[in-house]
């Protein structure tokens, strides 16, 4: 007869098989998985919420547009819903961001000039009961990432600090530091630093701390110890995407009365990271552009507007179709607008085919969401991407890129 403490059950299949649970750590994992469900549950609260006031917006601008005929008034609410728009795709960016899955754009930074910048900046707007130093103290200055988004997340932690002060005598120290890694090193989070060399970007406080309970929520998104008034809830979990996108990884130090240290950890960048550059010659004779997009929707109006910008375009919503159009004449056309996510054929795959019937084969690609893999494999090659929803004159400035 087996004893109860010696009970195993089945909790999950894994790649060996079986994991075998005892009925106390089958609790825990029950925990985890009520925990992880009531943060699915504020993530899409207030996705929704946040969506839902932007889409009636756009209706109730819309709408009016149908009811005048006043050129200024139909302008005015023109611009209101491209303002709009703009706003639900910074939001999907955000929530991309904390997923991990935001492709990117990385480059090589100065960090050390982004730093200074931002503590310029911040030192001009903090209340001057906080006091702020900073410190450059590492060697390397140059990292591979997003100028702007390296810049939002410093700010979004030092901002943070700010408002877990409530005392008269705040201190807030921001700097960097030198970090070699020889040994596997497990973070507040239970994610495991990696040996290699890093720059270290911190971020401390002598402000309220954060308890444990909160320390387990604060990366989860719309998590928020703040009023309404004064937190979405977004920012720490857009700074722990953020940290992912640029192959980075976050610690938390914190004591309840005694302050907050939050360290960004950054890979050292190397000249063998160093994107490779396109190195095709582009001749472009023609007027004519491929257009491929599955959208219907979408393809009409991005024909119109590549239209506008001067040039004919043939459109295709189905990959197949477009690359049989290419095989009869692909020296026809000047260059190829390409949308990255489509079904049975993704644009890379396509335009893999195109460069076997034709290799001075030029494209743009456009997308929503698209293969993270794919985007940084054409990003190393030189190409060209820029993401949905665009403006007009995104669109005109990245054409103009193909012919430099």
């Amino acid at each position: 007869m087996i004893k109860s403490e010696e009970m195993r059950i089945y909790a999950h299949e894994n790649c060996n098989g079986y994991d075998y649970l005892s009925n106390e750590e089958v609790h825990e994992v029950a925990i985890r998985q009520k925990e992880k469900m009531t943060a699915l549950g504020r993530l899409a609260g207030g996705i929704a919420h946040d969506f839902n006031n932007q889409l009636m917006s756009i209706i109730g601008n819309a709408t009016m547009m149908q009811k005048t005929d006043d050129l200024v008034k139909i302008k005015e609410y023109a611009e209101r819903i491209i303002n709009i728009s703009q706003g639900s795709a910074s939001l999907t960016k955000k929530i991309l961001m904390f997923s991990k899955n935001e492709s990117r754009i990385n480059e090589t930074i100065n960090l050390k000039s982004i730093m200074d910048n931002t503590y310029n900046m911040i030192e001009s707007i903090l209340d001057k009961k906080i006091e702020i130093r900073y410190k450059y103290g590492a060697s390397n200055k140059m990292i591979l990432g997003d100028e702007s988004q390296v810049e939002n997340l410093i700010v979004t932690l030092i901002l943070n600090s700010r408002d877990a002060i409530k005392h008269s005598f705040g201190k807030i120290e921001v700097g960097t530091a030198d970090t070699v890694v020889f040994s596997d090193m497990v973070l507040s989070h239970g994610e495991t630093l990696k040996p290699g060399q890093y720059v270290t970007i911190y971020v401390e406080d002598n402000g309220a701390g954060i308890n444990e309970c909160d320390m387990l929520k604060i990366f989860e998104p719309y998590f928020t110890t703040k009023t309404k008034l004064s937190g979405t809830g977004l920012g720490l979990s857009v700074a722990f995407g953020t940290v992912k996108s640029h192959a980075g990884f976050i610690n938390v130090k914190s004591k309840v009365g005694i302050g907050t240290r939050f360290e960004i950890f950054l890979p050292v960048y190397s000249k063998k990271q160093s994107a490779k550059v396109s190195n095709k010659v582009v001749e472009i004779k023609s007027n004519l552009i491929m257009l491929v997009d599955d959208d219907p929707n979408v393809l009409g109006v991005e024909k119109e507007l590549i239209e506008d910008l001067g040039y004919n375009v043939i459109k295709f919503n189905k990959p197949l179709e477009a690359l049989d159009y290419y095989k009869k004449h692909s020296k026809k056309i000047a260059f190829s607008v390409i949308d990255l996510s489509m079904p049975v054929m993704t644009g890379k795959q396509l335009y893999d085919e195109m460069q076997k019937i034709y290799n001075k084969s030029k494209a743009l690609f456009i997308t929503g969401y698209a293969n993270q893999t794919d985007c940084e494999e054409l990003l190393s090659e030189g190409e060209i991407i820029i993401q949905k929803p665009f403006t007009y004159e995104a669109l005109s400035a990245q054409i103009a890129k193909i012919y430099l």
